[in-house]
Protein backbone atom coordinates (compact mmCIF):
# COMPACT_ATOMS: atom_id res chain seq x y z
CA UNK A 1 0.00 0.00 0.00
CA UNK A 2 1.34 3.33 -0.57
CA UNK A 3 -0.13 5.25 2.23
CA UNK A 4 -2.64 6.84 0.08
CA UNK A 5 -6.94 6.25 0.88
CA UNK A 6 -9.48 6.40 -1.16
CA UNK A 7 -13.32 8.73 -0.72
CA UNK A 8 -13.99 6.37 1.89
CA UNK A 9 -10.68 6.22 3.76
CA UNK A 10 -9.56 2.86 2.84
CA UNK A 11 -5.97 2.40 2.05
CA UNK A 12 -5.27 1.82 -1.95
CA UNK A 13 -2.97 0.26 -4.15
CA UNK A 14 0.87 1.52 -4.70
CA UNK A 15 0.50 3.74 -7.58
CA UNK A 16 -3.51 4.18 -7.22
CA UNK A 17 -4.72 7.37 -7.46
CA UNK A 18 -8.20 6.62 -6.24
CA UNK A 19 -10.63 3.37 -6.36
CA UNK A 20 -14.38 3.72 -7.60
CA UNK A 21 -16.70 1.92 -5.48
CA UNK A 22 -15.92 0.01 -2.50
CA UNK A 23 -15.05 -3.61 -1.38
CA UNK A 24 -16.30 -2.48 2.36
CA UNK A 25 -19.12 -5.16 3.78
CA UNK A 26 -18.64 -8.00 0.52
CA UNK A 27 -16.26 -10.51 1.02
CA UNK A 28 -16.57 -14.49 2.03
CA UNK A 29 -19.17 -14.54 5.30
CA UNK A 30 -20.06 -17.65 7.18
CA UNK A 31 -22.61 -16.30 9.31
CA UNK A 32 -23.68 -13.48 10.95
CA UNK A 33 -26.06 -11.36 13.82
CA UNK A 34 -27.31 -8.77 15.34
CA UNK A 35 -25.79 -6.80 18.60
CA UNK A 36 -28.48 -5.66 21.39
CA UNK A 37 -28.56 -2.77 20.44
CA UNK A 38 -28.60 -3.37 16.60
CA UNK A 39 -26.06 -1.03 15.75
CA UNK A 40 -23.34 -3.75 15.33
CA UNK A 41 -23.20 -7.14 12.96
CA UNK A 42 -21.28 -9.93 14.12
CA UNK A 43 -19.87 -11.32 11.24
CA UNK A 44 -18.07 -14.84 11.09
CA UNK A 45 -15.23 -14.17 7.71
CA UNK A 46 -12.26 -17.13 7.35
CA UNK A 47 -10.96 -17.68 10.85
CA UNK A 48 -12.12 -14.25 12.08
CA UNK A 49 -14.99 -12.55 13.59
CA UNK A 50 -15.33 -9.27 12.65
CA UNK A 51 -17.60 -6.27 14.34
CA UNK A 52 -19.12 -3.80 11.78
CA UNK A 53 -20.99 -0.40 12.78
CA UNK A 54 -24.13 -0.43 10.61
CA UNK A 55 -24.46 3.17 11.31
CA UNK A 56 -21.31 4.34 9.13
CA UNK A 57 -19.85 1.13 7.61
CA UNK A 58 -16.80 1.10 9.20
CA UNK A 59 -15.31 -2.34 10.71
CA UNK A 60 -14.06 -1.42 14.10
CA UNK A 61 -13.08 -5.03 14.84
CA UNK A 62 -11.50 -7.89 13.41
CA UNK A 63 -10.59 -10.74 16.35
CA UNK A 64 -9.02 -14.06 14.97
CA UNK A 65 -10.71 -16.53 17.20
CA UNK A 66 -9.27 -20.04 15.55
CA UNK A 67 -5.95 -21.48 13.03
CA UNK A 68 -8.86 -22.80 11.66
CA UNK A 69 -11.76 -21.73 9.07
CA UNK A 70 -14.89 -20.96 11.21
CA UNK A 71 -18.07 -23.10 10.09
CA UNK A 72 -20.91 -21.95 12.27
CA UNK A 73 -22.12 -19.64 15.25
CA UNK A 74 -24.89 -19.18 18.09
CA UNK A 75 -25.70 -16.54 20.14
CA UNK A 76 -27.56 -16.19 23.16
CA UNK A 77 -30.65 -14.43 24.24
CA UNK A 78 -29.05 -10.85 25.12
CA UNK A 79 -26.19 -11.68 22.47
CA UNK A 80 -23.72 -11.17 25.51
CA UNK A 81 -21.88 -14.39 24.32
CA UNK A 82 -21.90 -16.37 21.15
CA UNK A 83 -20.98 -20.02 19.97
CA UNK A 84 -18.42 -20.22 17.10
CA UNK A 85 -16.98 -23.57 15.96
CA UNK A 86 -14.06 -24.47 13.65
CA UNK A 87 -13.68 -27.06 10.78
CA UNK A 88 -10.98 -28.70 13.39
CA UNK A 89 -14.15 -29.20 15.56
CA UNK A 90 -13.37 -27.17 18.61
CA UNK A 91 -16.40 -25.22 19.76
CA UNK A 92 -15.50 -22.11 21.87
CA UNK A 93 -17.07 -19.57 23.51
CA UNK A 94 -16.47 -16.23 23.39
CA UNK A 95 -17.99 -13.06 25.29
CA UNK A 96 -18.95 -10.24 23.38
CA UNK A 97 -18.00 -6.98 25.44
CA UNK A 98 -16.03 -4.35 24.12
CA UNK A 99 -12.94 -6.52 24.13
CA UNK A 100 -14.19 -9.70 23.02
CA UNK A 101 -12.49 -12.46 24.56
CA UNK A 102 -12.63 -16.14 24.89
CA UNK A 103 -14.36 -18.08 28.26
CA UNK A 104 -13.90 -21.07 27.49
CA UNK A 105 -14.18 -24.57 24.55
CA UNK A 106 -14.27 -27.87 24.33
CA UNK A 107 -13.23 -30.18 21.65
CA UNK A 108 -16.35 -32.68 19.80
CA UNK A 109 -13.72 -34.27 17.84
CA UNK A 110 -16.17 -33.69 14.59
CA UNK A 111 -14.44 -32.11 11.03
CA UNK A 112 -17.80 -30.90 10.25
CA UNK A 113 -19.79 -28.81 11.86
CA UNK A 114 -22.05 -26.86 10.28
CA UNK A 115 -24.92 -26.02 12.90
CA UNK A 116 -24.92 -25.07 16.85
CA UNK A 117 -27.20 -23.82 18.84
CA UNK A 118 -27.73 -22.56 22.41
CA UNK A 119 -30.24 -24.65 24.10
CA UNK A 120 -33.46 -21.93 25.66
CA UNK A 121 -31.90 -22.22 29.76
CA UNK A 122 -27.84 -21.74 28.14
CA UNK A 123 -26.71 -24.75 29.91
CA UNK A 124 -26.74 -26.53 27.09
CA UNK A 125 -24.94 -26.79 23.03
CA UNK A 126 -26.37 -28.68 20.23
CA UNK A 127 -24.27 -28.79 17.33
CA UNK A 128 -24.85 -30.70 14.48
CA UNK A 129 -21.75 -33.02 11.96
CA UNK A 130 -22.45 -32.46 8.01
CA UNK A 131 -20.30 -35.44 7.22
CA UNK A 132 -21.46 -38.05 10.00
CA UNK A 133 -25.31 -36.34 10.17
CA UNK A 134 -24.59 -36.36 13.94
CA UNK A 135 -27.24 -34.46 16.09
CA UNK A 136 -25.28 -33.89 19.74
CA UNK A 137 -26.20 -31.91 22.87
CA UNK A 138 -23.01 -30.95 25.36
CA UNK A 139 -22.56 -29.54 28.86
CA UNK A 140 -21.82 -25.84 27.91
CA UNK A 141 -19.55 -25.76 31.42
CA UNK A 142 -17.60 -28.80 31.28
CA UNK A 143 -18.12 -29.86 27.70
CA UNK A 144 -19.44 -33.36 28.55
CA UNK A 145 -21.35 -35.27 25.97
CA UNK A 146 -25.17 -35.56 26.94
CA UNK A 147 -26.38 -37.70 23.92
CA UNK A 148 -25.53 -38.29 20.35
CA UNK A 149 -27.93 -38.78 17.34
CA UNK A 150 -27.17 -40.32 14.27
CA UNK A 151 -29.48 -41.62 12.03
CA UNK A 152 -27.78 -43.83 9.40
CA UNK A 153 -27.84 -42.49 5.84
CA UNK A 154 -29.37 -39.43 6.79
CA UNK A 155 -28.21 -35.89 5.47
CA UNK A 156 -28.42 -32.95 8.07
CA UNK A 157 -27.67 -29.65 7.14
CA UNK A 158 -29.32 -27.33 10.19
CA UNK A 159 -30.58 -27.67 14.08
CA UNK A 160 -32.28 -26.21 16.71
CA UNK A 161 -34.02 -27.03 20.12
CA UNK A 162 -37.53 -26.91 19.79
CA UNK A 163 -38.89 -24.48 22.75
CA UNK A 164 -39.55 -26.54 25.49
CA UNK A 165 -35.58 -27.16 25.28
CA UNK A 166 -35.92 -31.36 25.38
CA UNK A 167 -36.59 -31.91 21.50
CA UNK A 168 -34.52 -30.66 18.71
CA UNK A 169 -35.50 -30.24 15.17
CA UNK A 170 -33.22 -31.01 12.34
CA UNK A 171 -33.19 -30.20 8.45
CA UNK A 172 -32.66 -32.87 5.93
CA UNK A 173 -32.41 -33.22 2.49
CA UNK A 174 -33.77 -34.69 0.46
CA UNK A 175 -37.29 -36.24 1.13
CA UNK A 176 -38.95 -35.33 3.99
CA UNK A 177 -37.28 -32.45 5.41
CA UNK A 178 -37.27 -32.04 8.78
CA UNK A 179 -36.84 -34.63 11.21
CA UNK A 180 -37.84 -34.27 15.32
CA UNK A 181 -35.77 -35.94 18.02
CA UNK A 182 -36.14 -36.08 21.71
CA UNK A 183 -32.89 -35.56 23.13
CA UNK A 184 -33.45 -37.95 26.51
CA UNK A 185 -33.87 -40.72 24.76
CA UNK A 186 -32.58 -39.97 20.88
CA UNK A 187 -36.08 -41.35 19.58
CA UNK A 188 -37.25 -39.89 16.45
CA UNK A 189 -41.16 -38.28 17.21
CA UNK A 190 -41.65 -36.92 13.60
CA UNK A 191 -40.91 -36.50 9.92
CA UNK A 192 -42.42 -33.81 8.09
CA UNK A 193 -42.07 -31.08 5.43
CA UNK A 194 -41.89 -32.96 2.17
CA UNK A 195 -39.74 -31.14 -0.67
CA UNK A 196 -36.54 -31.84 -2.21
CA UNK A 197 -34.40 -29.93 0.21
CA UNK A 198 -34.72 -28.38 3.20
CA UNK A 199 -32.35 -24.82 3.19
CA UNK A 200 -32.96 -23.26 6.12
CA UNK A 201 -35.72 -23.19 9.38
CA UNK A 202 -36.42 -21.03 12.50
CA UNK A 203 -38.81 -20.58 14.94
CA UNK A 204 -41.49 -17.91 15.99
CA UNK A 205 -40.86 -16.21 18.88
CA UNK A 206 -43.11 -17.55 20.53
CA UNK A 207 -41.77 -21.00 19.87
CA UNK A 208 -45.32 -22.21 18.60
CA UNK A 209 -44.43 -22.17 15.14
CA UNK A 210 -41.33 -23.14 12.41
CA UNK A 211 -40.85 -21.13 8.71
CA UNK A 212 -39.13 -23.24 6.90
CA UNK A 213 -37.15 -22.35 3.41
CA UNK A 214 -36.68 -25.40 0.69
CA UNK A 215 -36.05 -26.21 -2.52
CA UNK A 216 -39.24 -25.20 -4.33
CA UNK A 217 -41.47 -23.08 -1.62
CA UNK A 218 -41.35 -21.72 1.77
CA UNK A 219 -43.87 -23.34 4.53
CA UNK A 220 -45.07 -22.42 8.11
CA UNK A 221 -45.76 -25.28 10.57
CA UNK A 222 -47.80 -25.78 13.83
CA UNK A 223 -45.15 -27.60 16.02
CA UNK A 224 -47.42 -28.91 18.34
CA UNK A 225 -49.48 -30.92 15.74
CA UNK A 226 -47.65 -30.75 12.79
CA UNK A 227 -50.16 -28.76 10.69
CA UNK A 228 -48.65 -26.59 7.63
CA UNK A 229 -50.49 -23.01 8.03
CA UNK A 230 -49.33 -21.95 5.12
CA UNK A 231 -47.35 -21.70 1.87
CA UNK A 232 -45.27 -19.16 0.29
CA UNK A 233 -44.93 -19.59 -3.21
CA UNK A 234 -43.97 -17.49 -6.27
CA UNK A 235 -40.15 -16.89 -6.20
CA UNK A 236 -38.26 -16.94 -9.02
CA UNK A 237 -36.61 -20.18 -10.00
CA UNK A 238 -38.49 -21.17 -6.61
CA UNK A 239 -35.84 -21.99 -4.46
CA UNK A 240 -35.79 -20.40 -0.77
CA UNK A 241 -32.33 -20.26 0.59
CA UNK A 242 -33.05 -18.30 4.19
CA UNK A 243 -36.05 -17.15 5.94
CA UNK A 244 -36.58 -15.23 8.71
CA UNK A 245 -39.68 -14.11 11.04
CA UNK A 246 -39.82 -10.10 11.33
CA UNK A 247 -40.36 -8.54 14.70
CA UNK A 248 -44.41 -7.72 13.58
CA UNK A 249 -45.57 -11.71 14.33
CA UNK A 250 -48.25 -10.91 11.26
CA UNK A 251 -45.30 -11.16 8.88
CA UNK A 252 -42.39 -13.30 7.66
CA UNK A 253 -39.53 -12.61 5.51
CA UNK A 254 -37.75 -14.80 2.66
CA UNK A 255 -34.51 -14.50 0.49
CA UNK A 256 -34.83 -15.89 -2.82
CA UNK A 257 -32.46 -17.20 -5.42
CA UNK A 258 -32.92 -14.32 -7.65
CA UNK A 259 -31.46 -12.06 -5.16
CA UNK A 260 -34.59 -11.11 -3.59
CA UNK A 261 -36.31 -10.52 -0.31
CA UNK A 262 -39.93 -10.61 -0.04
CA UNK A 263 -42.06 -9.91 3.17
CA UNK A 264 -45.16 -11.14 3.59
CA UNK A 265 -48.58 -10.84 5.37
CA UNK A 266 -48.36 -14.34 6.75
CA UNK A 267 -51.96 -15.38 7.24
CA UNK A 268 -53.00 -14.19 4.03
CA UNK A 269 -49.39 -15.37 2.31
CA UNK A 270 -49.51 -12.10 -0.24
CA UNK A 271 -46.20 -10.16 -0.88
CA UNK A 272 -46.30 -6.83 1.49
CA UNK A 273 -43.07 -5.84 -0.60
CA UNK A 274 -40.06 -7.12 -2.50
CA UNK A 275 -36.58 -5.72 -2.59
CA UNK A 276 -33.26 -6.92 -4.63
CA UNK A 277 -30.44 -5.67 -2.25
CA UNK A 278 -28.22 -9.17 -3.51
CA UNK A 279 -27.23 -10.38 -7.32
CA UNK A 280 -27.83 -13.70 -6.75
CA UNK A 281 -29.19 -16.26 -3.56
CA UNK A 282 -30.19 -14.40 -0.56
CA UNK A 283 -28.41 -16.98 1.41
CA UNK A 284 -28.79 -15.48 5.30
CA UNK A 285 -31.54 -13.25 6.65
CA UNK A 286 -31.30 -11.67 9.94
CA UNK A 287 -33.85 -9.08 11.37
CA UNK A 288 -32.62 -6.33 13.70
CA UNK A 289 -34.02 -5.83 17.57
CA UNK A 290 -35.81 -3.02 16.40
CA UNK A 291 -37.86 -4.85 13.61
CA UNK A 292 -36.64 -2.17 11.10
CA UNK A 293 -33.69 -3.65 9.59
CA UNK A 294 -33.01 -6.80 7.69
CA UNK A 295 -29.17 -7.39 7.50
CA UNK A 296 -28.71 -10.30 4.66
CA UNK A 297 -25.73 -12.00 3.07
CA UNK A 298 -26.18 -13.16 -0.71
CA UNK A 299 -23.77 -15.55 -2.92
CA UNK A 300 -22.31 -12.33 -4.62
CA UNK A 301 -20.49 -11.52 -1.50
CA UNK A 302 -22.27 -9.08 -0.41
CA UNK A 303 -23.40 -8.03 3.12
CA UNK A 304 -26.06 -5.84 3.14
CA UNK A 305 -28.55 -3.79 5.64
CA UNK A 306 -31.98 -3.01 3.72
CA UNK A 307 -35.51 -1.37 6.08
CA UNK A 308 -38.15 -3.56 5.62
CA UNK A 309 -40.75 -0.48 5.03
CA UNK A 310 -38.76 0.44 2.45
CA UNK A 311 -36.03 -2.13 1.02
CA UNK A 312 -33.60 0.76 0.42
CA UNK A 313 -30.34 0.31 1.96
CA UNK A 314 -28.93 2.07 5.48
CA UNK A 315 -25.99 3.02 3.24
CA UNK A 316 -25.96 4.47 0.11
CA UNK A 317 -22.46 4.17 -1.23
CA UNK A 318 -21.62 4.65 -4.73
CA UNK A 319 -20.93 1.54 -5.91
CA UNK A 320 -21.59 -1.24 -8.36
CA UNK A 321 -23.60 -4.19 -7.23
CA UNK A 322 -21.50 -7.03 -9.73
CA UNK A 323 -18.31 -7.22 -11.41
CA UNK A 324 -17.25 -4.24 -13.81
CA UNK A 325 -16.79 -5.71 -17.39
CA UNK A 326 -16.38 -2.75 -19.12
CA UNK A 327 -15.35 0.95 -19.09
CA UNK A 328 -14.54 3.85 -21.42
CA UNK A 329 -13.21 7.35 -20.76
CA UNK A 330 -14.77 10.40 -22.68
CA UNK A 331 -12.68 12.26 -25.43
CA UNK A 332 -12.30 14.79 -23.36
CA UNK A 333 -11.17 13.15 -20.27
CA UNK A 334 -13.96 14.53 -17.86
CA UNK A 335 -15.40 11.22 -17.13
CA UNK A 336 -15.41 8.14 -16.70
CA UNK A 337 -18.11 5.48 -17.46
CA UNK A 338 -18.30 2.23 -16.79
CA UNK A 339 -20.68 -1.10 -17.23
CA UNK A 340 -21.11 -4.16 -15.17
CA UNK A 341 -23.32 -7.06 -14.70
CA UNK A 342 -25.26 -5.36 -12.19
CA UNK A 343 -27.27 -3.80 -14.94
CA UNK A 344 -26.21 -0.94 -14.58
CA UNK A 345 -23.91 2.22 -16.10
CA UNK A 346 -22.19 4.86 -13.48
CA UNK A 347 -20.69 8.11 -15.12
CA UNK A 348 -17.18 9.17 -12.78
CA UNK A 349 -16.27 12.80 -12.97
CA UNK A 350 -12.60 12.64 -13.05
CA UNK A 351 -11.73 16.10 -11.48
CA UNK A 352 -12.47 14.33 -8.29
CA UNK A 353 -13.38 10.78 -9.50
CA UNK A 354 -16.84 11.37 -8.07
CA UNK A 355 -20.60 9.46 -9.13
CA UNK A 356 -21.86 11.73 -10.87
CA UNK A 357 -25.02 9.38 -13.01
CA UNK A 358 -26.41 5.65 -12.73
CA UNK A 359 -28.37 4.62 -15.25
CA UNK A 360 -30.12 1.40 -15.34
CA UNK A 361 -29.64 -0.30 -18.95
CA UNK A 362 -32.81 -1.67 -20.24
CA UNK A 363 -30.86 -4.50 -21.95
CA UNK A 364 -29.66 -5.91 -18.84
CA UNK A 365 -26.24 -6.90 -18.32
CA UNK A 366 -23.89 -4.46 -19.41
CA UNK A 367 -20.70 -6.49 -20.85
CA UNK A 368 -19.14 -3.91 -23.41
CA UNK A 369 -19.19 0.13 -24.09
CA UNK A 370 -17.61 2.66 -26.13
CA UNK A 371 -17.88 6.32 -26.35
CA UNK A 372 -18.72 8.04 -29.79
CA UNK A 373 -15.38 10.46 -30.89
CA UNK A 374 -17.37 13.61 -30.19
CA UNK A 375 -18.13 12.08 -26.71
CA UNK A 376 -22.02 12.59 -26.99
CA UNK A 377 -23.12 9.04 -27.05
CA UNK A 378 -22.39 5.64 -25.20
CA UNK A 379 -23.00 2.68 -26.65
CA UNK A 380 -23.78 -0.41 -24.58
CA UNK A 381 -23.74 -4.36 -25.20
CA UNK A 382 -26.09 -5.91 -23.42
CA UNK A 383 -26.70 -9.87 -21.88
CA UNK A 384 -30.29 -9.56 -24.15
CA UNK A 385 -28.15 -9.47 -27.47
CA UNK A 386 -29.36 -5.49 -27.64
CA UNK A 387 -27.59 -2.72 -28.38
CA UNK A 388 -28.12 0.32 -26.27
CA UNK A 389 -27.24 4.19 -27.26
CA UNK A 390 -27.11 6.48 -24.66
CA UNK A 391 -27.60 10.44 -24.59
CA UNK A 392 -24.15 11.48 -22.53
CA UNK A 393 -25.21 14.63 -21.48
CA UNK A 394 -28.91 13.59 -20.20
CA UNK A 395 -28.51 9.44 -19.68
CA UNK A 396 -31.32 8.97 -21.94
CA UNK A 397 -31.42 5.87 -23.88
CA UNK A 398 -32.01 7.37 -27.57
CA UNK A 399 -31.98 3.80 -29.67
CA UNK A 400 -32.43 0.24 -28.97
CA UNK A 401 -30.52 -2.27 -31.91
CA UNK A 402 -31.86 -5.82 -31.08
CA UNK A 403 -31.07 -8.74 -33.85
CA UNK A 404 -28.18 -10.24 -32.14
CA UNK A 405 -28.69 -13.72 -30.37
CA UNK A 406 -26.83 -14.28 -27.16
CA UNK A 407 -24.50 -11.65 -25.69
CA UNK A 408 -23.37 -8.37 -27.51
CA UNK A 409 -19.29 -8.87 -26.75
CA UNK A 410 -18.37 -5.94 -28.34
CA UNK A 411 -19.38 -2.45 -29.30
CA UNK A 412 -17.29 0.43 -31.44
CA UNK A 413 -18.12 3.63 -32.72
CA UNK A 414 -16.89 4.45 -36.14
CA UNK A 415 -18.28 7.63 -35.61
CA UNK A 416 -20.82 9.56 -33.84
CA UNK A 417 -23.18 8.47 -36.25
CA UNK A 418 -22.33 4.52 -36.83
CA UNK A 419 -21.99 1.73 -33.79
CA UNK A 420 -20.74 -1.71 -34.68
CA UNK A 421 -21.23 -4.31 -32.63
CA UNK A 422 -20.54 -8.32 -31.92
CA UNK A 423 -21.75 -10.93 -30.54
CA UNK A 424 -22.19 -14.42 -29.19
CA UNK A 425 -24.06 -15.30 -32.76
CA UNK A 426 -20.62 -14.95 -34.39
CA UNK A 427 -22.02 -11.48 -36.32
CA UNK A 428 -20.85 -8.22 -36.17
CA UNK A 429 -23.64 -5.47 -37.72
CA UNK A 430 -22.83 -1.97 -38.43
CA UNK A 431 -26.45 -0.25 -37.36
CA UNK A 432 -26.77 3.89 -37.59
CA UNK A 433 -27.35 5.85 -34.51
CA UNK A 434 -29.48 8.84 -36.23
CA UNK A 435 -31.95 6.14 -38.02
CA UNK A 436 -31.79 3.36 -35.83
CA UNK A 437 -31.27 1.04 -39.10
CA UNK A 438 -29.01 -1.69 -39.63
CA UNK A 439 -26.32 -0.51 -42.18
CA UNK A 440 -24.87 -4.04 -42.63
CA UNK A 441 -23.21 -7.47 -41.39
CA UNK A 442 -20.31 -9.09 -41.44
CA UNK A 443 -19.77 -12.80 -41.02
CA UNK A 444 -16.65 -14.78 -41.68
CA UNK A 445 -16.30 -15.93 -37.83
CA UNK A 446 -16.86 -19.43 -37.00
CA UNK A 447 -18.51 -18.89 -33.91
CA UNK A 448 -18.95 -16.06 -31.36
CA UNK A 449 -17.05 -12.45 -31.93
CA UNK A 450 -16.05 -11.50 -28.62
CA UNK A 451 -13.65 -8.41 -29.45
CA UNK A 452 -13.85 -4.73 -31.98
CA UNK A 453 -11.59 -2.10 -32.75
CA UNK A 454 -12.02 0.31 -35.26
CA UNK A 455 -8.85 2.35 -36.59
CA UNK A 456 -8.14 5.71 -36.13
CA UNK A 457 -9.53 7.00 -39.97
CA UNK A 458 -12.73 4.78 -39.34
CA UNK A 459 -12.03 2.81 -42.72
CA UNK A 460 -11.14 -0.55 -41.33
CA UNK A 461 -12.72 -2.91 -38.60
CA UNK A 462 -10.68 -5.18 -36.40
CA UNK A 463 -12.40 -8.35 -34.86
CA UNK A 464 -11.67 -11.17 -32.57
CA UNK A 465 -13.61 -14.28 -32.22
CA UNK A 466 -13.56 -17.40 -30.37
CA UNK A 467 -12.42 -19.22 -33.29
CA UNK A 468 -9.12 -17.97 -32.00
CA UNK A 469 -8.54 -15.60 -35.29
CA UNK A 470 -8.21 -11.81 -36.06
CA UNK A 471 -9.63 -10.30 -38.85
CA UNK A 472 -9.30 -6.96 -40.68
CA UNK A 473 -12.72 -5.94 -42.56
CA UNK A 474 -13.10 -2.65 -44.75
CA UNK A 475 -16.02 -0.58 -43.11
CA UNK A 476 -17.33 1.15 -46.19
CA UNK A 477 -17.90 -2.32 -48.06
CA UNK A 478 -17.85 -5.35 -45.42
CA UNK A 479 -15.04 -7.32 -47.33
CA UNK A 480 -12.58 -9.13 -45.92
CA UNK A 481 -8.87 -7.62 -46.18
CA UNK A 482 -6.76 -10.21 -43.94
CA UNK A 483 -6.99 -12.85 -41.29
CA UNK A 484 -4.32 -13.71 -38.71
CA UNK A 485 -4.70 -17.25 -36.62
CA UNK A 486 -3.60 -15.32 -33.35
CA UNK A 487 -4.20 -17.30 -30.50
CA UNK A 488 -5.32 -21.25 -29.02
CA UNK A 489 -8.48 -20.22 -27.97
CA UNK A 490 -10.98 -17.14 -28.08
CA UNK A 491 -9.54 -13.57 -29.01
CA UNK A 492 -10.83 -11.60 -25.98
CA UNK A 493 -9.44 -8.52 -26.58
CA UNK A 494 -8.25 -5.91 -29.81
CA UNK A 495 -7.22 -2.86 -30.14
CA UNK A 496 -6.26 -0.85 -33.47
CA UNK A 497 -2.52 1.59 -33.47
CA UNK A 498 -0.91 3.16 -36.07
CA UNK A 499 0.72 2.22 -39.09
CA UNK A 500 -1.65 -0.82 -39.43
CA UNK A 501 -0.13 -2.12 -36.08
CA UNK A 502 -3.29 -4.36 -34.14
CA UNK A 503 -3.00 -6.10 -31.02
CA UNK A 504 -4.68 -9.30 -29.80
CA UNK A 505 -4.90 -10.94 -26.50
CA UNK A 506 -6.47 -14.36 -25.31
CA UNK A 507 -7.58 -16.65 -22.65
CA UNK A 508 -4.40 -18.81 -23.65
CA UNK A 509 -2.82 -15.82 -22.15
CA UNK A 510 -0.26 -14.00 -24.72
CA UNK A 511 -0.59 -10.99 -26.30
CA UNK A 512 0.47 -10.65 -29.81
CA UNK A 513 0.74 -7.57 -31.83
CA UNK A 514 0.65 -7.52 -35.82
CA UNK A 515 0.97 -5.79 -39.12
CA UNK A 516 -2.26 -7.02 -40.83
CA UNK A 517 -1.11 -5.82 -43.97
CA UNK A 518 1.28 -8.76 -44.41
CA UNK A 519 -0.11 -10.65 -41.73
CA UNK A 520 3.39 -10.63 -39.56
CA UNK A 521 3.75 -10.87 -35.96
CA UNK A 522 5.61 -8.07 -34.56
CA UNK A 523 6.14 -8.74 -31.10
CA UNK A 524 4.63 -11.19 -28.60
CA UNK A 525 3.87 -11.39 -24.27
CA UNK A 526 3.11 -14.37 -21.99
CA UNK A 527 1.32 -13.40 -19.40
CA UNK A 528 0.65 -16.74 -18.34
CA UNK A 529 -3.28 -16.16 -17.30
CA UNK A 530 -5.75 -15.56 -19.36
CA UNK A 531 -5.90 -11.56 -20.78
CA UNK A 532 -9.38 -10.28 -20.57
CA UNK A 533 -7.92 -6.60 -22.11
CA UNK A 534 -5.94 -4.83 -23.64
CA UNK A 535 -5.46 -1.67 -25.38
CA UNK A 536 -2.85 0.62 -27.07
CA UNK A 537 -1.96 3.08 -24.82
CA UNK A 538 -1.33 7.05 -25.59
CA UNK A 539 2.08 7.58 -26.97
CA UNK A 540 4.66 5.55 -29.35
CA UNK A 541 2.59 1.90 -29.00
CA UNK A 542 3.28 1.40 -25.33
CA UNK A 543 0.52 -1.50 -24.34
CA UNK A 544 -1.97 -2.27 -21.44
CA UNK A 545 -3.15 -5.54 -20.34
CA UNK A 546 -5.54 -6.60 -18.09
CA UNK A 547 -5.72 -10.17 -16.58
CA UNK A 548 -7.59 -12.97 -15.07
CA UNK A 549 -5.04 -13.14 -11.87
CA UNK A 550 -5.71 -9.54 -10.90
CA UNK A 551 -2.49 -7.55 -12.72
CA UNK A 552 -2.48 -5.14 -14.93
CA UNK A 553 0.46 -4.79 -16.87
CA UNK A 554 2.60 -1.92 -18.92
CA UNK A 555 4.55 -2.86 -22.08
CA UNK A 556 6.72 -0.70 -23.25
CA UNK A 557 7.22 -0.37 -27.40
CA UNK A 558 9.87 -2.65 -28.69
CA UNK A 559 9.87 -4.72 -25.57
CA UNK A 560 8.49 -8.28 -24.39
CA UNK A 561 8.64 -7.20 -20.66
CA UNK A 562 6.90 -5.61 -18.52
CA UNK A 563 7.75 -1.99 -18.18
CA UNK A 564 5.08 -1.48 -15.16
CA UNK A 565 2.77 -4.01 -13.31
CA UNK A 566 -0.54 -2.52 -10.88
CA UNK A 567 -1.69 -5.21 -8.44
CA UNK A 568 -4.75 -4.66 -5.68
CA UNK A 569 -7.87 -5.90 -7.37
CA UNK A 570 -9.38 -9.11 -5.27
CA UNK A 571 -10.92 -10.35 -8.60
CA UNK A 572 -9.93 -10.69 -12.39
CA UNK A 573 -9.52 -7.29 -14.15
CA UNK A 574 -12.33 -7.31 -17.13
CA UNK A 575 -11.75 -4.35 -18.50
CA UNK A 576 -9.28 -1.08 -19.18
CA UNK A 577 -9.49 2.69 -20.14
CA UNK A 578 -7.08 5.42 -20.61
CA UNK A 579 -7.11 9.01 -20.03
CA UNK A 580 -6.05 11.11 -23.04
CA UNK A 581 -3.34 12.62 -22.12
CA UNK A 582 -1.92 9.20 -21.06
CA UNK A 583 -1.52 10.61 -17.46
CA UNK A 584 -3.96 7.76 -15.63
CA UNK A 585 -4.91 4.00 -16.46
CA UNK A 586 -8.31 2.80 -14.82
CA UNK A 587 -9.39 -1.16 -14.25
CA UNK A 588 -12.58 -2.47 -13.98
CA UNK A 589 -12.13 -6.13 -12.06
CA UNK A 590 -14.96 -8.77 -10.95
CA UNK A 591 -14.08 -7.64 -7.80
CA UNK A 592 -17.09 -5.08 -8.38
CA UNK A 593 -14.66 -1.54 -8.24
CA UNK A 594 -12.60 0.18 -10.55
CA UNK A 595 -8.95 1.54 -9.80
CA UNK A 596 -7.30 4.21 -11.10
CA UNK A 597 -3.57 4.18 -11.49
CA UNK A 598 -0.96 6.77 -12.06
CA UNK A 599 1.14 6.24 -15.27
CA UNK A 600 4.35 7.87 -15.52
Amino acid sequence: MNGSKDHLGDPLPDRAVQRLGTRRMRGSVTEMFYSFDGERAFVLSGACLCIWDLIHGDCIARQQVSEHRLTAAAWNRDVSRALLADEAGVVSEWKLTEETRESGRFDTGRTSLVSLRYSPDEDRVLTLDRETSTVEEWDRETGGRRIAISDAGECFDHCLYAPDGRTALVAHQPGHNVYHYDLTTGARLKLFVEDYVCYDMCLSADGERLLVGTRHKSNEWRLRDYECLETFTGHLGHAVPSVAYARDERQVLTGSRDGSIRLWDRHTATVMRRWYPHQSHVNRIRVSPDGNWALSHGSDGLLAETGLATGRPRLRWERHMAGVRALVVSPDGAHAISGSTDKTIRWWETKGWTATRTVECPGGEVHALAVSPDGTLVAAGCKDGSVRVFDCASGECIHGFEGHRGYVRAVAFADAGVVVSAADDGSVRVLDTVTGRALRTFEGHLGGVLALAVSADGGQLVSGGRDGTVRLWDMATGASQAVATAHRGGVQSVGSGRDGRVISAGRDGWVVEWDLRDGREVRSYAHGEGVEDVLYLTGAGSIGLAGQDGRVVVLEPGSAAPAAEFTGHEGAVHALAASPDGRWLLSGSADTTVLVWKLT
